[in-house]
C-alpha cells in the first residue's frame, strides 16, 4: 500500500501537505470528558461521502439511563480536531445505544438499538440515514421491532453486491447477520434457523467479519471461553461453521475486523483474559491464518480500553475509535507501515494528551495530530 499524504501547519496558519516515507500513528480523545455526559460507550465510525470522518456513540448518566442518547463528532476535510459532540439521535425517555455507522458512498446509515424495556434484551433495532454527509437524519425506521437482537459491529458490502450487517442474541449469546439487497431496501436474518446461530460453550457475542475471498466470509468472536473464536461461511453468510478458538485471549470483550485494501487483515483486541487492556493491534498477511507485527496502542494495564471498531478511510490510513474508561471515546489513526514498525503508544491515563508516531519517533505530548482528512478521499 501505497504511504498517504498527511498536513502539517506551515507556520502562517494554513496546511501544507507532506509525503511521509515510514510509518504514522496518531492518538488523541474525540472529546474531553463531559461532566454531564458522564458515561460515553461503544462508538462506530465512517468516512462521509463528503470525505469527513464521523463517530457515532451513546452517552448517558449511565449504561442504560433514560438519558442515554447518540452523539456524533466530525473530523472534517482538512481538519485536525474533531468537532464537539451533538445529539444525533435521542428517543425521549428510553436509552439509545450500540451504534453502527456505514456509508455506502453516498448515503450514511446508522443502526442502533432502543431500550423499550428494562435492558439491552428488550430493544428493537432501528435505522437512519442522511444523504447529506450526517447533517441531517431521517426519521427511524424499525429493521427488527422483536426484543432481543443486537447491532454493534461494522457491515461490509459483500462482493456479490450484498450488505452484511453483524447482529447478535443478546438473550440466547448466539452471533447471526442481516444480509440486505444491494440496495438496502430488503434484508433476512441468517442462518434462517436460529438455532443454527452460532455459540461457544460460554456465549459468542458481537461478530465482526471479513470476505477474505468471494464469499468466503470470516467472523471473529467475543466470547465467554477466554479466548476469540472464529467461524467461516463460504455462500455468502447462508450457513456457517462450528465455531473453534483462535489462539488469542478475549475477556469477554468485543473486538474488531478489518480486510485493508490490500488484503491483508487488523484485528483490534484485548488480548488478555483477566483485563480489558491493553489494546492490540494485529497484522495478518494471509488471510487470518497467522497473526503478526502486534502493536498496542494503549499500553498500560487497569484501566478499560474497549470495544474497538475500525475503517480505512480513502487516503489508505486506518482509522479506530474506542471507549477510553467508558469516560470518553479515543481516536487512533495509523498506516499499515506503523503496524509493522511494532512501536507501541504509551497509556496516558488519566491524562487526555495527544501522543504521535512520526518520522521514526514517538511523542507523548504534541498539540495537535498531523493527520487530517484529505478531500476526495470517499
Amino acid at each position: 500500500m501505497a504511504v498517504p499524504s498527511y498536513f502539517i501547519d506551515d507556520g502562517d496558519g494554513g496546511a501544507v501537505r507532506v509525503e511521509p516515507t515510514g510509518a504514522y500513528a496518531c492518538r488523541q480523545d474525540v472529546a474531553a470528558p463531559d461532566p454531564d455526559v458522564p458515561k460515553v460507550h461503544a462508538a462506530g465510525i465512517a468516512q462521509a461521502p463528503n470525505g469527513d470522518m464521523l463517530t457515532v456513540y451513546y452517552g448517558g448518566e449511565r449504561e442504560g439511563a433514560l438519558d442515554q442518547a447518540l452523539y456524533m463528532s466530525r473530523l472534517a476535510v482538512g481538519k485536525k480536531t474533531w468537532s464537539a459532540p451533538e445529539v444525533v439521535f435521542d428517543e425521549p425517555e428510553k436509552a439509545d445505544g450500540n451504534p453502527v455507522l456505514w456509508s455506502d458512498g453516498n448515503r450514511l446509515y446508522l443502526f442502533f438499538v432502543t431500550i423499550e424495556g428494562h435492558g439491552w434484551e428488550q430493544s428493537p433495532i432501528r435505522l437512519i440515514t442522511s444523504d447529506d454527509s450526517g447533517k441531517t437524519w431521517s426519521d427511524p425506521t424499525v429493521i427488527r421491532a422483536d426484543w432481543g437482537w443486537m447491532t454493534g459491529t461494522n457491515p461490509i458490502r459483500m462482493s456479490n453486491g450484498e450488505v452484511l450487517l453483524p447482529i447478535y442474541d443478546e438473550a440466547g449469546s448466539s452471533s447471526g447477520f442481516y444480509v440486505f439487497s444491494q440496495d438496502m431496501s430488503t434484508w433476512k436474518a441468517y442462518p434462517e434457523d436460529h438455532a443454527s446461530w452460532i455459540r461457544t460453550p460460554g456465549g459468542s457475542i458481537q461478530p465482526t467479519v471479513v470476505e477474505v475471498e468471494p464469499g468466503h466470509l470470516v467472523a471473529y468472536m467475543r466470547t465467554g471461553d477466554g479466548a476469540i473464536y472464529k467461524s467461516e461461511s463460504t455462500d455468502f453468510a447462508r450457513t456457517w461453521s462450528a465455531p473453534v478458538a483462535e489462539p488469542i485471549g478475549n475477556p469477554n470483550s468485543r473486538i474488531a475486523a478489518l480486510k485493508l485494501n490490500d488484503g491483508k487483515l487488523v484485528l483490534a483486541y484485548n488480548p488478555w483474559v483477566e483485563h480489558r487492556s491493553p489494546l492490540r493491534l494485529s497484522l495478518s498477511p494471509d488471510k487470518g491464518r497467522t497473526w503478526e507485527n502486534s502493536v498496542d496502542v494503549e499500553a498500560q494495564s487497569g484501566p478499560q480500553f474497549t470495544y474497538p471498531v475500525m475503517t480505512q478511510s480513502g487516503d489508505g490510513f486506518i482509522h479506530m475509535v474506542y471507549s477510553y474508561n467508558r469516560n470518553n471515546i479515543r481516536h487512533v489513526v495509523f498506516n499499515e507501515e506503523y503496524l509493522r514498525d511494532a512501536v507501541g503508544l504509551l497509556s496516558n491515563w488519566p491524562e487526555h494528551t495527544i501522543t504521535e508516531f512520526k518520522n521514526g519517533v514517538r511523542r507523548n505530548v504534541v498539540r495537535q495530530c498531523s493527520y487530517a482528512p484529505a478531500k476526495g478521499n470517499s
